[in-house]
This record gives structure tokens, C-alpha cells and sequence, in this order.
């Protein structure tokens, strides 16, 4: 059984104390990919399976090849961006480096534990609930900024509607409530609460800006009230897998036995 939930796993890892399974840890800065062709064929080819399609091979053949097509597009949109510095105001998709899956947000999903809040998991192909706009968490920042290495930053959904204003926007958000099933573990989820994620540089994709975050760069985030890291835990009795904030050791040394 594998699990896609994205959680933070407290107490476990700081950024001058890292944790131990640090790989879980790492998500890459990518491009945003298009999925219109994909979504099509997807659904099309479900109907076909099942006997509800109109179209005949010859017109699920020609969606296969756009959907192909728009994958090659995605991939060539990513090596030429790679480099590209990251603004404040850009969308971007997190691919998770171990599980090689893009955080997501079902926007028609509630959360496990906080149900007014929506779901958010790790998706293989990802869809457009995968975009997520980097905003600034502090107003000394604005828009077309260049995002450092260990500004604190807020990820906003492109898929969820935030134009009400003068509320909090959607966002990338940590629970209050533990998992009944994962006492050390919080839920991420969706919610218009602020939740800052602070950026730590771990791979460049090259060197030159060495503290500017640039599309294809490996990141670590950093909840800056709860102090830990997201990341993936696996859960080695009950084979699961799950996204996690981690503290350091040396909390855990600090609060004794």
C-alpha cells in the first residue's frame, strides 16, 4: 500500500541539523506542463474501455498522438527553462526527487483531518492542480522579485479561484490537528490559512547565482513556525509512503527523553 498523503513529520530535522532520511526531503523547482491533450485521452480512453466512447480507434489513435506530442513539448519547455530565474509572481510545479510525483491539490477532495480544508498529494503525471504561484509570505517582497535562497514564501494554487480580496488566499498550508493514524505527523493540506515555507537551497542547476532559485533547482521547505521540514516519511511496518515536516535531532535532544 503506498501512501500519497503529504504530511510533515515533526520533530525531525533543522536546517543546520538535517534529518536523517534527507533524499525524502528534496523537490525540485519545475516549469509547469500542460495537460490539456493528456486529459482528454485520459478520460476519452476510460469511456473507450468501457464501451461509452463515440470515437473509434482511428480518432483515439490521433488523441494518443496529441497527448504524446504535448508530453514531448513539456519536456523541451523544461530544458529550456532550466537556469531561468525564479520570480515572485511564477508558477511552478514541485516534483518530489525520491518518489519523482508532483505535489497536488484536489480541489474537490476534503483534507483527512481538516475537512473544510482540500486534499493535497503526490501525483505521478500531475494536472493543473499541480500549479502552484509563488508569492512572497512578507510584504518587504513583491512581485517580480527574485525569490533567495531562505526567503520565506507562500504556494498558492493556480487551480483554486483566490480572487476574493482581502482574505487569505489558498494555500499551501499545515494542519493544527495530528494524523490519527501517524501520531508524530501533521497534514498538509489546502486552506486559506498563511503557512510560510522557507526555501533552502540543496542542488544548483548550476553554478552561477548560486542564491537565486532558478527553475530545476533541488529545494528543501522549511515550515518556519513549526520549524521542520516537508518531506517523505515511509512507514516501514505498515509500507507506506507519506510527506512529512521534520525537525531536527537536536530539538528532540533539547525536549530530553
Amino acid at each position: 500500500l503506498v501512501d500519497d498523503r503529504c504530511i510533515v513529520e515533526l520533530r525531525d530535522g533543522r536546517p543546520e541539523s538535517p534529518p536523517k532520511k534527507f533524499r525524502d526531503c528534496l523537490f525540485k523547482v519545475c516549469p509547469v506542463n500542460r495537460y490539456a491533450a493528456q486529459k482528454q485521452y485520459w478520460t476519452e480512453q476510460k469511456r473507450f474501455i468501457s464501451g461509452e466512447s463515440t470515437f473509434d480507434d482511428d480518432m483515439m489513435n490521433k488523441l494518443r498522438i496529441a497527448a504524446e506530442k504535448e508530453k514531448e513539448q513539456n519536456e523541451l519547455e523544461f530544458r529550456k527553462t532550466q537556469g531561468n530565474v525564479i520570480q515572485y509572481g511564477t508558477t511552478v510545479q514541485l516534483l518530489h526527487v525520491k518518489s519523482d510525483k508532483y505535489v497536488t491539490v484536489q480541489k474537490n477532495s476534503p483534507a483527512k483531518c481538516e475537512r473544510n480544508a482540500m486534499k493535497v498529494y503526490l501525483d505521478r503525471a500531475g494536472n493543473e492542480g499541480s500549479w502552484f504561484i509563488i508569492e512572497p509570505a512578507y510584504k518587504h517582497y513583491v512581485i517580480g522579485d527574485s525569490v533567495a535562497a531562505g526567503n520565506k514564501i507562500s504556494l498558492v494554487p493556480y487551480s483554486v479561484n483566490n480572487q476574493t480580496s482581502g482574505h487569505v488566499k489558498h494555500q499551501l498550508h499545515l494542519s493544527h490537528y495530528l494524523l490519527k493514524d501517524h501520531q508524530t505527523a501533521a497534514e498538509v493540506n489546502c486552506l486559506n490559512e498563511c503557512t510560510e515555507w522557507q526555501v533552502f537551497m540543496f542542488l544548483l542547476f548550476n553554478e552561477n547565482q548560486p542564491d537565486i532559485v532558478k527553475s530545476g533547482d533541488v529545494v528543501r521547505l522549511f515550515h518556519a513556525d513549526q520549524q521542520t521540514f516537508l518531506t517523505k516519511h515511509k512507514a516501514t511496518l505498515e509500507r507506506t509512503k507519506a510527506e512529512f515536516l521534520v525537525p531536527p535531532p537536536s530539538q528532540l535532544y533539547a525536549d530530553g527523553p
